[in-house]
């Protein structure tokens, strides 16, 4: 298993943060395409789903389809997703924290990364590729907040 953690300071209200996180549906507005992340699509029934383990996802990734899902929800304090290949060989835990900064909001995402089979021979790569798309989301997560209308505006 593989663990990284990345920490940022956003310009945006907590709940606005959290809102964005936990709107999985809404993430192709926000998250653009890169070589590891090629997109996210959510089954209609589950998109506006309210409970945990409710809300699953489909994300496209270089090493192909990876099944998601919401599995806990802690409203403006923290998010868990888990995401595996239907084959079981990669599995990954995403957890995001977000709290109050003194008027910004720090979100500190955490990702744990299992493989299996011949995926154990690069997880080493696949740990990196990981880790570099982690930094990634987490910058395009502060650019779109950031660029959001506050109350207001």
């Amino acid at each position: 298993m593989k663990s990284f953690t990345d920490t940022i300071e956003i310009d945006a209200p907590v709940h606005d943060v959290y809102a964005t996180l936990r709107a999985v549906d809404a993430y192709p507005a926000w998250l653009g395409h890169s070589l590891v992340y090629r997109g996210t699509r959510v089954p209609p029934a589950t998109a506006a789903a309210p409970e945990p383990g409710s809300q699953t996802y489909v994300d496209s990734t270089a090493l192909g389809r990876m099944r998601g899902e919401l599995i806990d929800d802690v409203p403006d304090h923290e998010l868990r997703f888990h995401q595996a290949k239907p084959s079981g060989r990669v599995d990954a835990l995403i957890v995001y924290g977000v709290e109050d900064s003194g008027g910004r909001t720090r979100v500190t995402r955490l990702g744990r990364l299992t493989t299996h089979g011949m995926y154990r021979a690069v997880e080493p790569v696949v740990a990196r590729m990981a880790a570099r798309e982690s930094r990634r989301t987490m910058q395009a997560l502060k650019a779109h907040a950031e660029a959001a209308p506050g109350p207001g505006d």
